[in-house]
């Protein structure tokens, strides 16, 4: 090599250094040890390494540099070669989680958000314990935060690697939750999540049986104890009334699953379980007709809920009972205002509920 080379060497060789690449740099991508089945130390290191910077972008960058940590922690788990092994989605997750945590407790809420969502894709069951802790409001004020915990939570059910007794408290810490959220677009993506359950793809043998059991009874549960809330308001306390909308696509959730022939198996329980719940729409309506009118979103929601509980009570009377169900369009008697009429119809319901098979005679 001659002594111009030699210095054009030296010299790429210094600036590469002073830039911060060459030997030791942060790697591109950990596509290459997502599916590996065991992780020596060196790949663990490039783990680390790889982690590290990405989460210090994630907690000190500004808003472009947040989103490019989002986009490249959560990357591994998006692998197009397969799914992360046991092994790799372990040790990503112990390299996360500690400082997932820290910006958690901060005040932060755009960072908080993205170490939220990064924490759905672990799927671990450490990052679901996690997001499970900061589900109430209690624990998270922010109902934005509160709002992607929940949805987290589903992708972490959806698609990770969970113990069937990390996917069973993580359902019910959100169950719990919504007993206490005031937010009813938090509270409907709670119900999103709960009712997702219901439809677990789990085999027998990996405990599915028990979690769909575990989403019908929460789902339930959720339900009944949000209309007792609404029904439990005196007429000022519009935050309980404005819960009606979290309730509008959980109703809609209930009768996909009463027709869904998949969930044929389940129809009896939950028709028997639901019908009383779902009557209880007319409830709401006729205590907070008035308040409820005063807005014109709400307004539109309680119409479509009365149409969608009544639609649901028919099928299942159909189904279950002695199709005696009254004969009424309660969503346009809504519009009309004719609260006599919906008075008249509740009555009916009561009634056809107190019989066989619904009493449980």
């Amino acid at each position: 090599m001659d002594r111009k080379s030699a210095f054009i060497t030296t010299w790429l060789t210094c600036m590469l250094a002073l830039a911060g690449v060459g030997v030791g740099d942060v790697p591109t991508s950990l596509s290459a040890y997502v599916s590996r089945p065991s992780l020596d130390q060196q790949d663990t290191a490039e783990i680390s390494e790889y982690s590290a910077y990405y989460l210090d972008l994630l907690a000190n960058g500004d808003h472009e540099a947040v989103m490019k940590a989002r986009a490249k922690l959560v990357e591994p788990m998006k692998n197009i070669r397969g799914n992360a092994s046991s092994a790799f989605r372990s040790t990503y997750a112990d390299s996360l989680i500690p400082t997932l945590e820290d910006i958690l407790d901060g005040p932060d809420v755009y960072r908080g958000v993205n170490a939220i969502q990064i924490a759905g894709f672990l799927g671990t069951d450490s990052s679901i314990r996690m997001l499970e802790q900061r589900a109430a409001a209690s624990n998270e004020p922010n109902a934005s935060r509160r709002l992607w915990v929940a949805i987290a939570i589903r992708e972490s059910m959806n698609n990770g690697e969970l113990s069937l007794r990390s996917f069973n408290a993580a359902a019910r810490g959100l169950a719990e939750a919504a007993e206490e959220e005031d937010d009813w677009r938090v509270l409907m993506r709670q119900f999103e999540t709960v009712s997702n359950m219901v439809k677990s793809g789990r085999s027998r043998d990996e405990g599915g049986e028990d979690l769909r059991a575990t989403g019908r009874e929460l789902q339930l549960r959720m339900m009944k104890g949000t209309l007792d809330r609404i029904l439990a308001a005196d007429d000022g306390e519009t935050v309980h009334i404005e819960l009606i909308q979290a309730l509008r696509p959980n109703i809609f959730d209930v009768q996909q699953q009463y027709l869904d022939p998949e969930l044929m198996q389940y129809r009896r329980e939950v028709g028997l379980n639901m019908a009383p719940q779902l009557a209880r729409v007319y409830d709401v309506i006729l205590l907070h007709g008035d308040a409820l009118r005063n807005d014109e979103e709400l307004s539109d929601c309680c119409g479509l809920s009365l149409r969608l509980s009544d639609e649901t009570l028919r099928l299942i009377e159909a189904d279950l009972g002695s199709d005696e169900a009254p004969d009424l369009k309660p969503e346009q008697l809504w519009k009309d205002n004719d609260t006599e009429a919906l008075r008249e119809g509740r009555e009916a319901w009561k009634a056809i509920l107190t019989k066989s098979p619904y009493n449980g005679r």
